[in-house]
């Protein structure tokens, strides 16, 4: 990745003199950014651009450059992807359109230059990107106009969109937000965002990443390197939605969507999730300042309103205000002119007009380890004051970065002095109370990411009895019995429970059993039992049991396709417990999910779920359970005993280690599963396993290589 974000030569290939022409675009971004090192314009035609000849022929250069950059028409791109392989440039940005983001032809033709940058060695950037840019060099590879650019600061943004990096590198500019590295991704034909990422990771000059992506494959490889970061990872994924859930077999995938799998991931990774450019511009002023590592908030301010504004915001975003310090809370008493300022939190601090104070202030909450952030509301009411207002905030900028404290300052006032301490000082601030305590928040997020790292664990269950169970189906659904015999296997209990193909074997199970039982329809084609009518509870008697069989036997002739082989379950009836939801899937980008909830016929309407990305310990499994409001009924309430949350824990643990170990598994949907109160453990009633078959390598095993 070096090459494309420090070249010391480049060739510009697609150039004319054409005060239209797209890539002469390339060559006047370059030169207002100040790039040192050799440009090369490139163009049939010849002529001249920026004081530069345009050579017709990349032949024609007269010495090795380290990069090319290519726009010409999508058709002309393989030939000089191919010219730039006989020549040795093994860097190539190509930022024509026209490639699979049209369809079929694009794709061919796409296809195309992958084979050549595979027979030469190459490594590209797009197509259908704007390219690279490097603040520390003057790289501005972008061929749409950049007005202004940002200041050089920390900040490296990786955008799949051109379109969106350029808007938000104008705000940023706006914004006092300095730039340090951009890479549009494109088409991602070659360099993708999980390599991008690595390198700005450990790139010297880089503070922190913002990355938009419109689609993502590796999403497990992205959190491994952001579990790993030092650095605050913010990412944007808009490009989410229902269509999981609109064709989903079972509850956990329909519950378990893109949009909370993405939530639940960046989670578990330490990544900021922002869903808007917006979120980032706030989040980023953070940057480079203390991280928030509490909850406990100080709010000074000027004004009264903007200090109730501001002690909302901590409401809605978690943060507690604490008492003031007794010393403090009699200093700021006594300073005050009329003597009736409440010394309490937030500090309204509008009848002081002695600054010093504020210094004081600051300098007590500094030293204050109760203390965890500070939300200065800065605004001079009066012209006469405003100097000595603006050596007051630079004296608690100071303090708050010698004593490591994070402070956010809010302007309540004109936008003068918004733009005094974004151009003087440096610092970008925020124009409303809300948007500081936001920043804090996003900080607080990052700061608590979690220590322990995605990794792969070994099951604890007899790997060769699941897969021969497994075989039993090679594809679509398990029957019921097979699911349920799965489940010790893995650790899960269940109801004493036995098959019968007649009535007889009906009542002669249940003798054995015990009433009272259920009976459940087991057919192939009936994947939603209950919904179809197909499950019969609370049966206490035989005459009960016969008049439910035959229930089932005229469904089984109703609703079954003709001559489907259909058979009963008859289970031990479980009276108490509260019923949750266990289960798994497997996501497009982030591999196997786990999943807890509030379970049975209300699950999708409540919508009480948590997720995990496989595999997880089961203290994460535990985390994740009290996510939900059912985890925090069944850790205890009102006196009542706690159920047993290691077993339930230990199940997600099981669930999660099936799923890497067996990549033939789909989805398993465990619903409902009761926990019942005190140490008296769980009973799975239900089960859903999905399998498809999975290509291997010759001689390889479904799990030979998931495992440590």
């Amino acid at each position: 990745m070096e090459k494309f974000f420090y070249p010391q030569s480049l060739a510009v290939v697609g150039v004319s003199e054409n005060p239209y022409n797209l890539a002469r675009g390339i060559v006047d971004n370059l030169v207002r950014a100040g790039y040192q090192g050799d440009i090369f314009p490139v163009g049939p035609r010849g002529g001249s651009t920026h004081g530069f000849s345009i050579l017709p022929h990349l032949r024609e250069l007269p010495q090795p450059v380290d990069l090319a950059v290519v726009l010409t028409p999508a058709r002309f791109v393989p030939q000089v992807v191919a010219d730039c392989g006989e020549l040795g440039i093994t860097r190539v940005v190509v930022e024509s359109g026209g490639f699979s983001e049209l369809g079929e032809q694009g794709r061919a033709l796409e296809d195309e230059v992958r084979a050549l940058i595979q027979e030469y060695g190459i490594r590209l950037v797009g197509p259908n990107g704007l390219g690279t840019m490097n603040l520390e060099i003057g790289l501005a590879l972008p061929f749409s106009q950049i007005p202004a650019f940002p200041r050089p600061g920390g900040l490296s943004v990786v955008s799949q969109s051109g379109g969106v990096g350029m808007h938000l590198i104008a705000w940023m500019t706006r914004e006092g937000l300095g730039l340090n590295k951009f890479l549009s991704l494109g088409n991602k034909m070659d360099v993708a965002e999980n390599e991008t990422l690595a390198y700005l990771l450990q790139d010297p000059g880089t503070q922190a990443v913002y990355l938009y992506l419109e689609g993502l494959e590796e999403g497990r490889e992205l959190m491994a390197l952001a579990q790993q970061s030092q650095k605050p990872v913010f990412i944007q994924l808009p490009n989410v939605g229902p269509e999981t859930s609109a064709i989903a077999w079972s509850h956990t995938a329909s519950l378990a969507s893109d949009e909370r799998v993405i939530d639940a991931a960046c989670k578990q990774a330490g990544m900021v999730r922002l869903k808007s450019q917006a979120e980032f511009l706030v989040a980023a002023k953070m940057v480079g300042r203390p991280p928030v590592r509490g909850n406990r908030v100080v709010i000074l301010s000027r004004s009264g309103g903007e200090a109730v504004i501001g002690a909302y915001a901590c409401r809605q975003w978690g943060f507690k205000l604490p008492p003031l310090p007794q010393g403090l809370a009699a200093l700021i008493h006594e300073r005050s002119r009329s003597g009736i300022i409440k010394p309490t939190n937030p500090v309204d601090l509008g009848d002081i007009f002695d600054f010093t104070v504020y210094c004081e202030v600051m300098e007590a909450l500094c030293r204050d380890p109760e203390v965890d952030a500070v939300v200065l509301n800065y605004g001079p009411v009066y012209e006469p004051e405003r100097e000595e207002a603006r050596k007051m905030a630079k004296v608690l900028i100071d303090l708050a970065e010698e004593a490591h404290k994070p402070l956010a300052i809010s302007i309540c006032a004109s936008l003068e002095e918004e733009s005094y301490f974004r151009d003087e000082l440096g610092l970008p601030v925020f124009r409303f109370p809300g948007e500081a305590v936001r920043a804090l928040a996003y900080s607080r997020t990052w700061a608590a990411r979690p220590e322990v790292m995605l990794g792969r664990k070994s099951p604890r269950f007899h790997l060769e009895r699941v897969a021969a169970l497994l075989a039993h189906t090679p594809t679509g659904f398990l029957s019921l019995p097979d699911a349920l015999s799965l489940l010790p296997l893995l650790g899960v209990p269940v109801p004493g429970w036995q098959t019968a193909a007649s009535l007889e074997e009906c009542l002669a199970a249940a003798r054995d059993l015990g009433y009272p039982v259920c009976l459940k329809l087991c057919a192939a084609s009936l994947i939603h039992k209950t919904e179809a009518g197909g499950v019969q509870l609370n049966l206490l008697n035989p005459k009960d049991l016969t008049a439910a069989y035959a229930h089932l036997e005229a469904l089984a002739q109703n609703v079954l396709p003709l001559g489907e082989p259909w058979e009963v379950l008859v289970m031990s009836q479980v009276q108490e417990g509260e019923e949750v939801i266990l289960g798994a899937r497997r996501d497009h980008a982030f591999g196997p999910v786990v999943a807890f909830g509030a379970g049975g016929i209300w699950t999708e309407v409540v919508e009480d779920v948590a997720l995990r990305v496989a595999p997880i310990s089961a203290e994460e499994a535990r985390r994740q359970i009290l996510e939900t409001k059912i985890g925090q009924i069944l850790r205890g309430v009102r006196g009542k005993p706690p159920a047993d949350l290691d077993a339930l824990s230990r199940v997600l643990t099981a669930l999660s280690q099936l799923m890497m170990a067996f990549p033939q598994v789909q989805e398993v949907d465990l619903n409902p599963v009761r926990a019942f109160l005190g140490s008296r453990g769980i009973l799975a009633l239900d089960a859903r396993v999905k399998v498809a078959p999975v290509k291997m390598g010759r001689g390889s095993s479904p799990h030979e290589d998931q495992t440590e």
